[in-house]
């Protein structure tokens, strides 16, 4: 491809935005190495300059790794995750970067709530909770363990199928049960043997803990949402 000399869009950017879209489109895929330097200039007609302007902006916004003495390599891309209170669902994050979202129940029960959740979703003393646990997964990839609890009147959901598919996007449009916001605090913590098993890592694997207070359109706390996320998987965005 030839970038345009006479266009407003800087040469760098015209570099830039046609490696993108390779990617995006696999024909460059993670893993694979991206041509030298002085083969891209050759390929697009340009500068020694303008070719490393266009890759520290790739490799600064995560689409490239450089590794010294063997070159740069297309990066498994990372997923954008915004901190907001009504921050985009785990599926529309993974489109958005291109991967397939999806979604495996390792466990569904109904359960006595903790002295936390009772008090949180303002449970009577007889009411349990059902929790639902998920791995979530970015193109096949383990990349989220997911605990959601509910109050017990969400036992409907045991007639559901939560695999690979949006749990608050089933309760919106089959249910009218909108999840219109959330409260968040995150920490970092180290796996368990419970919780490595099902993301695939060692024990000790650093993992970003959410844990989410999501409410209704009423305002009233409904969910109780705690995600363990492959620290090295995603990139908090404020």
């Amino acid at each position: 491809m030839k970038l345009s000399a006479s266009s407003a869009t800087p040469l760098y950017l015209q570099l830039h935005d046609d490696l993108v879209k390779n990617i995006r489109n696999n024909h460059l895929k993670p893993g694979d190495r991206l041509p030298t330097e002085s083969e891209l200039r050759e390929t697009y007609s340009v500068s020694r300059v303008t070719v490393r302007k266009a890759l520290g902006a790739l490799v600064e916004e995560g689409y490239l790794d450089r590794k010294s003495g063997k070159g740069t390599f297309i990066r498994t891309p990372k997923i954008q995750r915004g901190l907001s209170s009504n921050a985009l669902s785990f599926s529309r994050m993974c489109e958005l970067r291109g991967l397939k979202p999806g979604a495996q129940v390792i466990k569904m029960a109904l359960e006595a709530p903790s002295n936390k959740a009772r008090e949180t979703l303002q449970l009577t003393p007889q009411q349990k909770v059902l929790n639902i646990e998920r791995v979530r997964t970015a193109d096949d990839t383990p990349v989220i363990l997911e605990i959601n609890t509910f109050p017990d009147s969400f036992s409907f959901l045991f007639s559901e199928n939560l695999n690979d598919t949006s749990l608050y996007k089933l309760l919106e449009d089959k249910y009218d049960i909108i999840l219109d916001n959330s409260s968040k605090t995150i920490d970092m913590v180290f796996a368990d043997h419970k919780q490595a098993e099902p993301l695939n890592v060692k024990k000790g694997y650093p993992l970003l803990r959410f844990n989410s207070m999501v409410r209704d359109k009423e305002n009233k706390v409904i969910n109780l949402c705690q995600q363990l996320c492959l620290g090295d998987k995603f990139k908090l965005i404020v």
